[in-house]
């Protein structure tokens, strides 16, 4: 049951609330700590700020004032003022909270549950794709965010290409321009050319505190000015340094 309740808390950490779900009526407890920190995934959720994983924790009957090994409450970790308000505190009363250690879930990147299916995944084996030359990975493995990084999903606007790429803004790089150069970096687009930054399905972020209120894997776009996609007719690729798996067409 300790490892159900384990991959509880990896869930309420990358915010899967159907992994969340699938776990709790399972049988998973709502309020199981971590044996080494004190950690619930009710501490989890508050410190990743996923706002739908706290609500639905907290239906679910977590303990909104249990404490952690260091004595922290959930709603001390938070810096999301919807969370602080359904734990019904103020958003002053954030700590900075550090894990004595680091869990392994956050120490190796390899995800080992995805929500579709709760048995552990096996390493990837190299599969011959029949008809070619090319290998594709057996398994693609999901990968856990560092604590203080924040994981975005990116794309250009109305480009012909619609998969999102996924991209990392650091905890302390969290400002308009940092987003503005890593997006424009990592999609190859001269931000000279960039009319605006929109936030799925239809927000503009324009400021600081818009990225400040981003959270994991938020959709977003790269708009260009009307001259740049008049110009344009290519679509961005990956650098095959950033490529980590051969993809077939």
């Amino acid at each position: 049951m300790e490892e159900v309740n384990e991959r509880l808390r990896e869930a309420a950490c990358v915010g899967d609330l159907n992994l969340l779900s699938k776990l709790l009526a399972q049988g998973a407890s709502v309020n199981g700590k971590n044996g080494m920190n004190g950690w619930t995934p009710l501490h989890w959720a508050c410190k990743r700020n996923h706002t739908s994983v706290v609500r639905h924790l907290l239906q679910q009957g977590a303990d909104k004032n249990i404490t952690n090994n260091d004595g922290h409450m959930p709603a001390q970790l938070s810096s999301n003022k919807e969370i602080c308000e359904l734990l019904g505190v103020s958003s002053e009363s954030q700590v900075n909270s550090s894990l004595p250690i680091t869990p392994n879930y956050l120490a190796n990147p390899p995800f080992p549950y995805s929500s579709d299916n709760l048995q552990p995944q096996v390493p990837a084996v190299p599969a011959r794709y029949a008809g070619g030359d090319s290998y594709l990975s057996s398994t693609v493995s999901r990968s856990m965010p560092s604590i203080d990084e924040l994981v975005l999903k990116a794309r250009l606007a109305n480009s012909d290409e619609k998969d999102f790429i996924e991209i990392e803004l650091e905890g302390s790089n969290k400002t308009f321009s940092n987003l503005m150069n890593l997006m424009c970096a990592e999609l190859g687009v001269d931000k000279n050319l960039v009319a605006k930054i929109r936030k799925l399905p239809n927000t503009i972020i324009r400021k600081d505190k818009d990225v400040g209120r981003l959270q994991d894997f938020q959709e977003l776009e790269l708009v260009l000015t009307n001259k740049a996609m008049s110009a344009a007719s290519r679509t961005y690729c990956l650098e095959p340094a950033r490529n980590s798996e051969t993809i077939l067409y």
